[in-house]
C-alpha cells in the first residue's frame, strides 16, 4: 500500500494522462481517418500515372524488371491485372485485398480503395488504378508497405511520451510544494501533542492549504489560550481551597490548647463555621458551572413572569440589604419572558449579591426592566465602588476577582459572573458592563423575546 502523498498524486496523474492520451489516440485517427486515406491515395495516384507512362513505354521483356525494381526501391507491392487474370506480382503481400469485380471496375476506368481497419484505425490500404497501355487497358493495384499510418503512430507515440514525461517531471515539482505544507502542518501536529502551542506557520497562499494552515494555527492559539486557563483555573482552585482550609486548620489548632476562654473560642468556632460555609459555596458554584458546561443540565424554558421574580429575589435578599442600610429602586413593569425559571434566579441573585456586596452603607441600588427591538433589558445599576477598567475585560473568568482581598472578605470565588455569562447565553442572550472606578457598575443583561 503506497503511504507517500507525493507518490499517489504522481501516479494518479501518470494514469490520468496515459488514460487521455490512449483514449485520444483512436479518436483522432478516426476524425481525420479519411483525410489520412485520401492523401495516401492522391500520393499513390501520382505514382501510378508515372507508371503508366513509363510501363506503356516499355518492350514487353523490360516490363517484368522495371515493376520488381520500382517494388523494391519504393517499397510497395504491385499487382497488374489483364482480361484473363494477373500477369505480374511483385512485394510482400501475395494477393491483394480487391475482388474480382473490384478488379473488373477498374480495367474499366475506375480507382478502387479498399481500406482493412482495426476499430477506427485505418492498418492496410489497397488501391486499384486503370493502366493504360497501346495494346490494352490492364488493371493496376498498389499496396504501400511502409504506410504514413505507421509514421503517423510513430509521431503520436513520441509525442505521448515526451507529454509523460514533461508533464511528470512538471508534477513532481508541483506536488513537492503541495506536500511542503502538509509537512509543515505534520510537524506541527506532534508539537501540539508534545504540548507546544507555540507554533508560527508562515503561510502566503490563500488556497485551501493556505486556509488550513491559517485556521490550524488559529487553532493552536487558542488551544493555548484554552491550556493557560486551565493551568489557571488549577491554580486558583487549589488557592481557594487551600486558603480556608488553611484557616479552618489553625482555629482548631487554637481551640485544642488549653486556657480558652469562652469568647475566644465562640471567636474561633465563627470563622470555622464561616470558612466551611465558604468552602460549601465555592464547591456548590463549581459543581453548578461543571453541570452547566457539560451540556447535561436540564434546560426547561417556560413563562417566566420577570418583574415578579426580579421583586422575589429583592425580597429573600432584604436581610443584607437592610442590614447595610442600602435604597433599593425598582422600576420593573410588567414583563413576560419564555425562559428556565431557576436558572435565571441564579443569574439574578449573583447579580444583586454583588451589588450589596461593593456598595457602601447607605448606598443605592437600581433595578429596571426594558423592552424594545425584541430584546428584554435587565439592568442592576449600584452607587459601588466599581470596576477598574483594566479589570472590567475578564471580570467574566473563573476565579477572576478585581480585589481579591474585599471579594474574600465578602465570600466571593470569583464564579459568580462566570456562571451569569453562561446561563445567559444558554438562553441566547448577552452581557454587558458599564463601570467606573469609585462611579459605580451597571449590569445589563439582554434576553431575546420568545
Amino acid at each position: 500500500m503506497i503511504k507517500s502523498l507525493n507518490l499517489k498524486i504522481l501516479l494518479i496523474f501518470t494514469v490520468a494522462v496515459a488514460i487521455g492520451l490512449g483514449g485520444s489516440i483512436p479518436i483522432t485517427v478516426y476524425l481525420f481517418k479519411d483525410q489520412i486515406t485520401q492523401s495516401i491515395q492522391n500520393e499513390y495516384a501520382v505514382r501510378s500515372w508515372l507508371i503508366s507512362d513509363v510501363f506503356s513505354r516499355l518492350a514487353p521483356t523490360e516490363r517484368g524488371l522495371f515493376l520488381k525494381q520500382l517494388s523494391e526501391k519504393q517499397k510497395v507491392s504491385l499487382w497488374i491485372y489483364d482480361r484473363n487474370g494477373l500477369r505480374y506480382a511483385y512485394g510482400s503481400t501475395s494477393m491483394p485485398n480487391l475482388s474480382d469485380g473490384d478488379i473488373r471496375r477498374v480495367q474499366d476506368g475506375a480507382e478502387v480503395v479498399r481500406r482493412t481497419s482495426v476499430l477506427p484505425i485505418p492498418t492496410s490500404l489497397h488501391m486499384g488504378f486503370p493502366l493504360q497501355t497501346a495494346d490494352e487497358q490492364l488493371a493496376l493495384v498498389i499496396h504501400p508497405e511502409r504506410s504514413n499510418i505507421l509514421l503517423l503512430f510513430s509521431i503520436l507515440g513520441a509525442l505521448i511520451l515526451i507529454a509523460l514525461v514533461i508533464g511528470s517531471l512538471k508534477f513532481i515539482l508541483f506536488t513537492r510544494i503541495v506536500v511542503k505544507p502538509l509537512k509543515i502542518l505534520t510537524a506541527a501536529t506532534k508539537k501540539i501533542a508534545k504540548g507546544d502551542y507555540n507554533i508560527d506557520l508562515q503561510t502566503k497562499s490563500k488556497d485551501e492549504l493556505g486556509v488550513l494552515s491559517e485556521q490550524f494555527q488559529q487553532m493552536a492559539h487558542e488551544m493555548s489560550q484554552v491550556e493557560r486557563m486551565r493551568q489557571e483555573f488549577v491554580s486558583n482552585v487549589s488557592h481557594e481551597l487551600q486558603t480556608p482550609l488553611a484557616s479552618i486548620s489553625g482555629f482548631v489548632s487554637i481551640l485544642q490548647t488549653d486556657g480558652l476562654n469562652e469568647a475566644e473560642q465562640r471567636r474561633c468556632l465563627n470563622v470555622i463555621r464561616h470558612e466551611s460555609m465558604r468552602l460549601s459555596r465555592l464547591s456548590e458554584n463549581m459543581l453548578r458551572l461543571a453541570t452547566i458546561d457539560s451540556n447535561h443540565h436540564p434546560f426547561h424554558p417556560s413563562p417566566v413572569q420577570l418583574d415578579r421574580q426580579l421583586r422575589r429575589i429583592v425580597v429573600s435578599a432584604e436581610p443584607q440589604w437592610s442590614a447595610k442600610h442600602l435604597n433599593i429602586h425598582l422600576e420593573l413593569p410588567k414583563t413576560a419572558i419564555h425562559a428556565d425559571e431557576d436558572l435565571l434566579s441564579q443569574v439574578w441573585l449573583n447579580l444583586f449579591g454583588n451589588s450589596i456586596k461593593f456598595t457602601p452603607e447607605g448606598g443605592d441600588i437600581f433595578i429596571e426592566l426594558q423592552s424594545g427591538n425584541g430584546v428584554i433589558g435587565v439592568v442592576f445599576r449600584d452607587t459601588g465602588i466599581g470596576i477598574a477598567e483594566e479589570d472590567r475585560k475578564r471580570v467574566f473568568e473563573r476565579f477572576y476577582m478585581a480585589d481579591k482581598s474585599h471579594n474574600r472578605e465578602a465570600g466571593g470565588s470569583g464564579l459568580g459572573l462566570a456562571i451569569v455569562k453562561r446561563v445567559v447565553e444558554l438562553h441566547g442572550g448577552r452581557v454587558e458592563i458599564d463601570s467606573a472606578e469609585g462611579k459605580g457598575t451597571a449590569v445589563t443583561v439582554f434576553l431575546p423575546v420568545m
